[in-house]
């Protein structure tokens, strides 16, 4: 990755960002494979919450924004996940 080619701290940090992303939505991937199987209501729910919690933490709250609106929309066949982040001016 990044940080074979660039020996650089930064170009390590980006690498391991990228790896964990990836882990996030192979886990998130495999939380709502198993929805549709599911008869149980409170096990749906948990897996719903389960889901939204992986894409809050994909989707952090410290990204950098200046004076915009950024909406992020999933439509996935079981989940539907909007995420905006807005920055009033100051």
């Amino acid at each position: 990755m990044l940080a074979t080619i660039l020996k650089s701290k930064r170009a390590t940090k980006a690498t391991i960002a990228i790896i964990e992303t990836f882990t996030k939505i192979r886990e998130l991937s495999r939380t709502i494979k198993k929805l549709p199987s599911v008869t149980d209501k409170k096990e749906q729910q948990s897996l719903m919450q389960k889901s939204g919690e992986i894409i809050a933490e994909i989707l952090d709250d410290s990204l950098e924004t200046d004076e915009s609106e950024t909406t992020i929309e999933l439509n996935l066949a079981v989940l539907k996940f909007k995420h905006t982040i807005k920055k009033s001016k100051k």
